[in-house]
């Protein structure tokens, strides 16, 4: 949803109301209550508002903390680096206080590659235009070519 609400450039209210129009269900009711607790002279709706009551509603904390500590874990092991990459994007999400700078987001990656590769991502992730896809890439060449 945040992915399509980037595209179609929306602003911070039209975001909420396009959201709001894909809700189903219980959702629906939940959002109406939770319009209604604004009360009447409520500020416009901004997207991070509605996005994190929302999430803190549906996603009990609890499992939003397991998912915290399941990223600061995270680790390659035995998979391939797409993989771990896929697991490691689905993850960071619950994390954006720890990834919120490129560097720190292509920094928690790499420490979690296996040891082979950790050094030679080490070096690249230092150059200023290393974002975590050309990380990412970068890991998967190196495992690729050995």
């Amino acid at each position: 949803m945040q992915r399509t609400l980037r595209v179609m450039h929306a602003s911070d209210s039209e975001s909420v109301e396009l959201a709001s129009y894909r809700l189903r269900d219980v959702a629906v009711q939940w959002y109406e209550t939770w319009e209604l607790s604004r009360g009447t002279n409520a500020s416009p709706t901004v997207w991070e508002g509605f996005l994190g009551d929302f999430l803190r509603h549906y996603l009990l904390a609890e499992i939003r903390q397991a998912r915290v500590d399941m990223f600061l874990a995270l680790k390659q092991g035995k998979e391939s680096v797409r993989e771990y990459s896929l697991q490691f994007d689905s993850l960071a999400r619950y994390t954006p206080s720890i990834v919120a700078e490129m560097s720190d987001r292509v920094h928690q990656f790499v420490v979690g590659l296996r040891p082979h590769l950790i050094n030679e991502c080490f070096m690249v992730a230092l150059l200023d235009s290393m974002d975590i896809s050309r990380i990412q890439a970068y890991a998967q060449n190196l495992k690729d070519r050995k």
